[in-house]
């Protein structure tokens, strides 16, 4: 039964596409489901701008002739949450026993699966455990606590009993031990065995499991050991008899088990202390979902942000995707790298919803309406999940109702202001996105002259910030145009890159933190956190870093002395006499906000960087990031919030400017692309892309 959307708002069909980027000559799928079933009209748009609000850009698509059927039919696709593993083809077990460690994160009074074993399931809820066959149940009643390692054992044969110890946590607690029995009698039929679940979205468990094992008299018929190939998404049994199992939906791996004892961090140095798996009842990493549409690339197709356009009734969905030159092809020297790292990790936020320090908190679209209703698309980095654990994977295999057009401008449709202005002025640019940059490496930008950002890069994998770093020192000049760039270092997953990770360590504005003992990401064994806290400050690389957010309206920037620097004087040709730039914006009312990033040398800005502007007179919402205060509260009045413009040269021959505001190009398009910031940033833009080098000042 299809549910009312809040608003009044109309949203039957929803989407996604894979991959997100593809290059002529290759397939992309679109995945669609429709709670209306039925048909629904199809067609292909390059996508100009996304922002339809009446003070924004304005929608802007232009058809692509594309060969694709005017209709098709579109069925239910359902969204199955929960993470669990599964193990193929056990065979009968007659007798024996099967055990293993227990913590629970969320009980309630309905009961939650450890484990199915066939004729035989394992469960626990807040009033003790049970083991249930054909023939009836055994029981343990006791107050079940939260965040306690219990070790069940499971005796199975001519009869089944059960039983539990609890082990004490810290000093004050006991170890407490729990048993009962019965004359039922199972054995263990031969068939697939499922972990943390009865079957895919039934029964789910939340908590951790470590260590299932199942013997026969004196033998081990399965072992899983679950410290091993932790980067993985398989469970590796141990028995010697390879009864390896797959986890399903990307449950948490990398996290203290019972033989953690604060005196190591990290799994790659005790994997021992990290014998544990997290399951949640709403992990989703894939949807699953069958291919409605699939379209292969012409050959012809110019690089660009493109979208397939479904109708239906009074809904309709976008689901973009970017396509790419061909390979050893360039359509431009410039390439917009677009931020797909910084999409997933804010993929379907909700935090709008409840947070009024973040803005406007109501719905005002189609898009946040089902998200709102629909907590079954899953979640982004900015959540919890159901147990209260800090939510650590995102991916691009579901619908992410915020990475399309026709929403807040935050992420996605903020950076199609960014291709609004380049289309406005007609200048070509071929398109690379983030997977592309970590999977490729320097490759990716192998012959672009001139590379420009969205306007809030803020997630970067280790190879991401190399590759862009190693391009730059061979001469490129990059443009970034944002705010908050380059902050937390993400990984990917090293089978499925559609899939990042992050883990929140100590310090940095973030939403959660991760628990002590799992701040190294499971994907790469690299300890994460903020890039400034890793000894690599975006300072060192674009020469501002993240200085203060706030919410509650943008301001202007003013020229500052270093603007009288021949160097920077291409910047400034044209632009008017008054030393206010930017005191326009459809972000906020003004060029400079929401988060903005300073010059500092201390954090390792370069010294030659010339300062072109600086923002002042921010509204009080506007505070400097947690990490630069400690046992005080931020100052009134903070000389150090504040957006920089900057400019310097690279020893390569290459450049970068840096607008230090995400909501710098909600100004491009004031006064229909007539206006200080667009003229501003059209001369840099004109000057990084002459192959004339950049030369280096004299000290």
């Amino acid at each position: 039964m299809r549910q009312g959307l809040p608003g009044g708002f109309r949203k039957d069909v929803v989407g996604y596409c894979d991959p997100l980027s593809v290059r002529p000559g290759k397939q992309v799928k679109f995945k669609i489901s429709s709670y209306t079933p039925g048909s629904a009209r199809v067609s292909l748009v390059e996508l100009i701008s996304g922002d339809d609000r009446p003070h924004g850009t304005g929608l802007i698509e232009r058809p692509v002739d594309a060969g694709l059927p005017e209709q098709v039919e579109l069925v239910h696709q359902p969204l199955v949450m929960g993470s669990y593993a599964v193990v193929p083809d056990m065979p009968r077990v007659g007798f024996g026993s099967f055990e293993m460690w227990v913590y629970p994160t969320l009980l309630r009074e309905q009961a939650q699966c450890l484990a199915n074993l066939g004729s035989v399931q394992l469960r626990v809820c807040e009033d003790g455990f049970s083991a249930a066959t054909s023939h009836g149940r055994v029981e343990i009643s006791c107050n079940v606590q939260l965040r306690r390692w219990y070790q069940v054992q499971l005796q199975f044969g001519q009869t089944v009993s059960l039983s539990v110890k609890r082990s004490g946590h810290g000093v004050g607690e006991q170890d407490r031990s729990w048993s009962s029995s019965s004359e039922l009698a199972s054995d263990l039929a031969p068939s697939d065995w499922y972990l943390a679940a009865f079957a895919p979205g039934v029964e789910h468990f939340n908590g951790r499991l470590e260590a299932p094992s199942v013997t026969q008299g004196d033998d081990t018929v399965a072992a899983w050991d679950f410290s091993v190939a932790v980067n993985s998404q398989r469970i590796v049994d141990t028995s010697g008899y390879a009864r390896d199992g797959e986890l399903m939906q990307t449950p948490t791996r990398g996290v203290c088990g019972v033989a953690w004892d604060g005196s190591t961090h990290s799994y790659l140095h005790r994997p021992d202390h990290y014998g544990a798996i997290h399951f949640h009842e709403d992990d989703l990493t894939d949807a699953g979902w069958l291919d409605t549409v699939c379209w292969e690339v012409p050959l012809g197709l110019a690089s660009g942000q493109y979208a397939l356009k479904v109708e239906q009734g009074e809904s309709n969905d976008y689901m973009p995707f970017f396509v790419r030159p061909s390979a050893g092809q360039r359509g431009s020297d410039l390439v917009y790298l677009v931020p797909t790292a910084s999409y997933l990790a804010y993929a379907n936020q909700r935090v709008n919803f409840t947070n009024e320090q973040l803005g406007d908190s109501r719905i005002r679209d189609a898009n946040n309406a089902f998200l709102y209703a629909h907590e079954d698309v899953g979640y982004s980095l900015y959540e919890y999940h159901r147990d209260g654990s800090g939510v650590h994977f995102s991916s691009r295999l579901r619908p992410v109702l915020n990475m399309k057009p026709q929403n807040p401008t935050w992420a996605f449709n903020a950076d199609t202001h960014i291709t609004a202005w380049l289309d406005a002025i007609e200048q070509p640019f071929d398109v690379l996105t983030d997977e592309d940059l970590h999977l490729e490496g320097p490759a990716a930008l192998a012959g672009y002259r001139t590379v420009i950002t969205g306007t809030h890069p803020e997630y970067y994998s280790t190879s991401m910030r190399d590759a862009l770093g190693s391009w730059m020192r061979q001469g490129g000049r990059l443009m970034y145009m944002g705010g908050n760039g380059f902050y937390w270092r993400i990984a990917h997953h090293p089978d499925n890159p559609a899939i990042i990770e992050v883990r929140r360590a100590e310090d940095g504005t973030r939403a959660w933190i991760a628990q002590p003992g799992e701040y190294y990401h499971q994907f790469t064994g690299e300890y994460g956190g903020l890039w400034r806290r890793l000894g690599r400050p975006p300072n060192e690389l674009v020469g501002i870093g993240f200085a203060a957010q706030g919410f509650d309206g943008g301001t202007y920037y003013r020229v500052q002395s270093g603007a009288l620097d021949s160097r920077v004087a291409f910047a400034l040709e044209g632009v008017t006499d008054s030393d206010v730039l930017g005191d326009f914006g459809n972000q906020g009312g003004g060029a400079a906000g929401e988060e903005i990033d300073r010059w500092d040398d201390s954090l390792g800005s370069p010294a030659h960087a010339v300062v072109i502007a600086s923002s002042e007179n921010h509204r009080p919402g506007m505070l400097r990031v947690k990490e630069e205060f400690h046992m005080m509260a931020p100052p009134g009045n903070d000389p150090k919030v504040r957006a920089d413009m900057v400019f310097f040269e690279l020893p390569g021959g290459g450049a970068v400017f840096s607008t230090g505001s995400i909501s710098y190009a909600g100004a491009l398009a004031h006064n229909d692309y007539d206006n200080n910031i667009a003229t501003l940033t059209g001369n840099v833009l004109r000057r990084f892309l002459d192959p004339e080098p950049f030369e280096m000042p004299e000290e």
